[in-house]
């Protein structure tokens, strides 16, 4: 007989795909991992695995251990809240999600299945209880609301860790554990590819995918160009197309860290998030901005004519990865990541948005 004996057990080992239609006329070979075949359906199962496991071992920013029957915290209304809770599913922990009051509005999918894995989900507090009208005014205007939402849901994490027993904050922005998950995907990309990788990129979010790849392939004596995907109205330095230097960072970090300590969340402002680990370890060479028509035109494409169910950051990331690919000669070879099934953004549509 041919079996599991764990949903866990089906985490990674995702095929690699070579786009032929979409990839029509351009010079280079482009290539997908089929992240969304991860049980979960997305790329997010290989960290959330990773860090609970850590968590179990005590593998924690302050050594906090995670014991049998506990309560794992995040604050999340994505892929991660969903492989987190999955992942509880399976190991019999309590997830608690937290996410932000803006995302509860309307039809969201994301949400149904985080559920239909029995973790628990509320919306976080205003970000007033954290912080005052005038620091609030302080902020520049374009990071003000989303921001504010982001910390304010993160400092109610630190304080459920802080006041719940058996309750571990896994902390996905600042996690290593996080980058460790996605390493896996490195490795098997340098076997599946026989090493053969010229260029390699994919959204940036909390940098981890990108990170965690780029540094596997470095173990493997792999360096390829690496290329980085934000939205196009995305605060980021240097400008988009250029290359990144190495002590550089995100304007969006910046704020983050600031909005942190007036918002009393002290891990926040005095750690190194994954993100600035990322730029200080020279990546990527390139940051590449896609707009949500852009992104949304090729996720249809992608579905419609390789058959590839997936979502806004995928059409993104393979957007840039065929932009690469028109530079490079026919022996060449670009990979990206297809991170998620259509599914979850149903209740999106038609203003789905590409979001990191």
């Amino acid at each position: 007989m041919q079996y599991v004996n764990s949903m866990l057990d089906l985490i990674g080992n995702t095929p690699l795909l070579k786009l032929n239609k979409v990839a029509k006329g351009v010079s280079a070979n482009v290539f997908v991992k089929l992240e969304q075949q991860n049980p979960s359906g997305s790329y997010k199962d290989r960290m959330a695995l990773a860090m609970v496991e850590a968590a179990e071992k005590g593998l924690t920013w302050n050594n906090k251990k995670l014991d049998l029957g506990g309560t794992v915290c995040e604050a999340s209304s994505g892929n991660t809240a969903i492989a987190l809770a999955f992942i509880c599913a399976v190991k019999d922990y309590q997830a608690k999600l937290c996410t932000y009051a803006p995302m509860l509005q309307g039809d969201n999918a994301r949400l149904k299945i985080v559920r239909a894995f029995g973790a628990w989900i509320d919306s976080c507090g205003d970000p007033a209880a954290y912080m005052s009208a005038e620091d609030y005014q302080d902020l520049p205007v374009e990071v003000r609301e989303n921001l504010a939402w982001v910390i304010s849901a993160k400092r109610e994490m630190a304080d459920l860790e802080q006041n719940l027993p058996n309750t571990v904050w896994l902390d996905q922005i600042y996690n290593w554990h996080h980058v460790i998950g996605q390493k896996s995907m490195g490795y098997e990309l340098a076997d599946q590819m026989d090493g053969k990788i010229d260029a390699w990129g994919c959204a940036i979010g909390s940098g981890a995918n990108l990170l965690g790849v780029s540094l596997a392939l470095a173990e493997k004596e792999i360096i390829p160009f690496t290329f980085g995907v934000v939205p196009e109205n995305y605060e980021l330095s240097p400008p988009p197309g250029k290359r990144v230097a190495e002590k550089e960072s995100y304007q969006y970090s910046q704020d983050g860290k600031n909005l942190a300590r007036h918002m009393g969340l002290e891990k926040w402002h005095t750690e190194t998030s994954i993100l600035e680990r990322m730029l200080e370890s020279g990546y990527p060479d390139e940051l590449h901005q896609v707009s949500d028509e852009e992104a949304r035109e090729m996720a249809n494409k992608l579905c419609e004519e390789e058959g590839i169910y997936c979502g806004m950051s995928s059409g993104a990331n393979v957007c840039t990865a065929l932009k690469i690919a028109g530079q490079l000669n026919p022996d060449q070879n670009v990979v990206t990541v297809i991170v998620d099934r259509r599914d979850r953004y149903l209740g999106d549509y038609p203003k789905d948005k590409f979001v990191v």
